[in-house]
């Protein structure tokens, strides 16, 4: 039996969530220019490596490649073909995500969240993810999202005024 129920479309959310994507992608390319962690964590991949998360049905996406063994932010078009496609169930999960509201490892435990490839991958991406929010969020907003916050060193301190600033502008 088919209904004419459409999926609801609030505009806030879905910039917000556009907005946090980007946020994160541009995170996520200049942290692995400098960040440590964040290149060892992409050495497993193949070079030209591409993931795309997407959030369901229409909602916006982060499609991202590794490139000269650093990760590029392609932008918000779904990428059909990527190595790795985390698909977030619809657009209330990802703005809870994005808002601090719930971190990864919840909303997967919750069956939020789908993954289309290589599961050991998907857990680099978890990993990426989290070391670049402890960049981007203050420990009083890490407490929700992640299980540890990241001890946070002058020179992470520096990191992160990199990533607000050049990263989110230039990507570097």
């Amino acid at each position: 039996m088919r209904t004419n129920i459409t999926p609801g479309k609030n505009k806030f959310k879905r910039y917000v969530v556009t907005a946090g994507f980007f946020a994160l992608g541009r995170a996520l390319e200049s942290s692995s220019h400098f960040e440590k962690e964040v290149k060892q964590e992409i050495s497993s991949w193949k070079e030209g490596f591409s993931f795309s998360m997407n959030v369901l049905p229409n909602g916006p996406s982060l499609v991202m490649k590794k490139t000269n063994g650093k990760l590029k932010f392609l932008g918000f078009k779904k990428k059909h073909d990527a190595d790795l496609i985390v698909e977030v169930k619809n657009l209330d999960t990802a703005f809870q995500m994005i808002t601090t509201q719930a971190g990864a490892h919840h909303v997967y435990a919750q069956h939020k969240i789908g993954v289309i490839g290589n599961v050991g991958d998907s857990m680099t991406l978890i990993r990426l993810i989290y070391i670049t929010e402890g960049y981007l969020f203050p420990k009083i907003l890490n407490k929700n999202i992640l299980k540890k916050s990241p001890q946070m060193t002058i020179r992470k301190h520096i990191n992160r005024m990199h990533i607000y600033t050049i990263g989110m502008v230039f990507g570097k």
